[in-house]
């Protein structure tokens, strides 16, 4: 298998500040939002296994981010950190349609996710990262196969789309933040 890896991209989230309950979507695996926030995290993720592997921090429920469980305006905040990545155009839509409808008004939506070249040149793609927490370094690569582009500007057009309004937004070209308000 080829695969194309992108330049290791440094992300601090130390100072990061993010007040109220928050729903993580795709909390598993390495759990960083979980690691910053603890118990006002509830994270999901369709895969046991990703849960199981994540630090025992805050809530973990085995939930399809594409049909959220959770009434009408139910968090203050929902975080994607590199999760949308693993996830099609039609799937990212209904998503961010469903992150819209359990965040409060006045909420907010953050994204932390790779940039995704086309045409694919490779089997997979792989995006390497060093996630700086208060008090640790999380040295870590996440991979798919090479089956869409994304960018700032595609996620963030999909996020209008779902009645998101563009806060601010970051891109080093080879990932991006990116936060929006409802």
């Amino acid at each position: 298998m080829e695969y194309f890896s992108a330049e290791k991209l440094q992300i601090d989230l130390r100072g990061l500040e993010i007040p109220g309950r928050i729903l993580d979507i795709g909390g598993g695996g390495e759990g960083i939002i979980s690691r910053c926030f603890g118990d006002r995290v509830v994270a999901i993720d369709t895969r046991k296994d990703e849960l199981e592997e994540s630090p025992d921090f805050g809530l973990k429920i085995i939930m399809d981010a594409r049909e959220l469980k959770f009434l009408d305006e139910s968090f203050e905040n929902v975080t994607c950190f590199y999760s949308l990545m693993y996830m099609d155009e039609a799937d990212i839509n209904t998503v961010l349609a469903e992150a819209y409808r359990v965040l409060a008004p006045g909420g907010s939506l953050w994204i932390w996710d790779a940039v995704i070249p086309y045409p694919p040149t490779a089997d997979a793609f792989l995006a390497p990262l060093e996630i700086t927490l208060p008090g640790e370094v999380i040295s870590t690569t996440y991979g798919i196969s090479w089956h869409k582009k994304q960018s700032l500007e595609s996620i963030s057009e999909k996020c209008k789309n779902a009645g998101f309004t563009v806060v601010s937004s970051k891109d080093n070209g080879q990932g991006f933040y990116l936060q929006s308000a409802k």
